[in-house]
């Protein structure tokens, strides 16, 4: 409960912003929490603060961050506080667990699944790195796991193994208080693209969730909750234009929301929750909670008898070093330890911090080591054809999506380079002409807003670039030349 009092000079803030397009008070109804997280990426142990590796002087001025053993505590305190008669609670994720450091390289869905039993959450969403390992790599963790995985949008017609698998479902209904509420999940059709080549097929996520609030409606349910992975654009857009949901729980952008002054390194990219006004006047709450356990979503919620949102106050939960570790977590994870233990062999060595906490945004110094690297060790350990130049390929690229932490000054480990580039993907060498080169550039800040964080932002070797992001999508590049100056 004291962590609840803390709360009251935010809620007062809070509740000034969005109380006044709500629904006027009705008698009864149900009060409830709601927490939440998103984009996990396998970050079983706790992290630095920009999901680097924690050092020993973060422990000592507790910026030591998240890791599922904080995660459980919070959470195990608010469904401790349900059970003694308090508030009924709610835990959901929205999905990507997968991938993102050694543990998940190791140990994938074993790991995966483990750690989310020990979390217990009421349902989750499956996210688009739930398919990094392809079909064959997801079945398992769906038949692993102890509670609903929901995602509406999915044509498996081609895909039985994911049609029987244990958990997978479009939608679930709770009761909590006696009222029932219904949860549906979805999940990005950028998928497809995304992920390895299979027989799923993503449907739009509108069209769908509207299906299923309807038929959820028809069972007596008047509180619904869409819980996805779209990315915070998208989610706005289901907020506006299904009208039967009540509240977006989303993730895939790693949007940091939060009301105030910011707790930690992270800016907010507006207000939690954004609110979203469909088309019938209602508004609606859209929540992410940042990425890789670092935040706790937390929303209190009150609804009247016809299922309509009344009241509602909430913030992100910075999980620092002052909020405890649960110890059965803990132990979970020496099991797993032995197997990555080989990987804190030092590899190299950085004079700066290698900041990879703009690299959807901007060009970062991570980024351009990265991009160097795949120019010089091509340059250096591959067959050049072209005796005239230092090298064949003198344009290096990768994108900023795809590097996934930072790592401090010092030495730099194995397991430093395998949460930084998760993925395992190969350099690929190919020919390409200014045109297609351009169109690249062009792709790279097509969607860009300063907000959500695409990952196709590319960083870059060898080459130079304006850009002015007042001009339309694809007509941005004002300049651009490589290291002689031509293109």
């Amino acid at each position: 409960m004291a962590r609840r009092t803390t709360h009251i000079p935010l809620v007062a803030i809070v509740l000034a912003s969005v109380c006044s397009s709500l629904a006027a008070p009705k008698a009864g109804g149900l009060e409830l929490i709601i927490l939440h997280n998103n984009d996990m990426h396998a970050r079983f142990e706790q992290t630095g603060a920009y999901s680097n590796d924690c050092q020993p002087s973060d422990v000592a001025s507790n910026r030591c961050y998240g890791g599922f053993a904080r995660v459980a505590h919070k959470v195990r305190e608010y469904r401790a506080t349900e059970a003694s008669g308090g508030l009924p609670v709610l835990y959901l994720n929205a999905g990507d667990t997968y991938t993102g450091t050694p543990w998940f390289s190791v140990f994938k869905d074993n790991i995966t699944a483990a750690f989310l039993n020990i979390l217990k959450p009421d349902a989750i969403s499956l996210g688009n790195h739930e398919f990094d390992l392809g079909v064959e790599g997801l079945v398992p963790f769906l038949n692993e796991v102890d509670f609903p995985v929901l995602v509406t949008n999915l044509d498996l017609s081609k895909t039985p193994e994911m049609q029987t698998s244990r958990s997978l479902q479009r939608s679930i209904i709770f009761t909590k208080a006696g009222v029932r509420i219904g949860v549906i999940g979805y999940l990005t059709p950028e998928t497809k693209q995304l992920a390895p080549i299979n027989t799923v097929e993503f449907l739009d996520e509108i069209e769908e969730i509207n299906k299923e609030a309807t038929s959820l409606k028809n069972q007596g349910v008047n509180i619904l909750i869409a819980l996805g992975h779209s990315g915070l654009e998208r989610d706005k857009e289901i907020a506006a234009q299904c009208p039967d949901v009540d509240l977006v729980i989303g993730g895939h952008s790693h949007t940091f929301l939060y009301s105030g002054t910011a707790p930690d390194v992270e800016d907010p990219a507006g207000p939690y929750p954004v609110m979203v006004k469909n088309a019938a006047g209602k508004e609606v709450p859209v929540v992410q909670a940042y990425a890789y356990t670092k935040y706790l979503g937390y929303l209190h919620l009150q609804f009247d008898t016809e299922g309509n949102l009344i009241e509602l106050d909430g913030t992100p939960l910075l999980l620092n070093g002052t909020v405890e570790r649960d110890s059965d977590v803990l132990q979970l994870l020496e099991l797993y330890r032995p197997g990555i233990l080989a990987l804190d062999a030092q590899i190299g060595h950085s004079n700066v911090f290698l900041d990879s906490s703009r690299c959807r945004f901007e060009e970062c110094n991570i980024g351009n080591m990265i991009a160097d690297s795949l120019v010089i060790t091509y340059a250096t350990t591959r067959e050049q054809s072209n005796d005239g130049f230092w090298t064949d390929a003198a344009i290096g690229f990768i994108q900023g999506g795809g590097i996934r932490a930072s790592v401090n000054a010092g030495p730099i480990t194995m397991k430093d380079l395998k949460t930084v580039l998760p993925f395992g993907n190969a350099m690929v060498v190919t020919d390409i002409t200014g045109a297609q080169l351009r169109q690249m550039l062009e792709q790279s800040v097509h969607r860009y807003d300063g907000v959500s964080g695409y990952g196709e932002f590319l960083q870059m070797a060898g080459v130079n670039v304006e850009y002015d992001l007042s001009r339309p999508p694809m007509q941005r590049v004002v300049h651009v030349k490589d290291i002689f100056g031509v293109i």
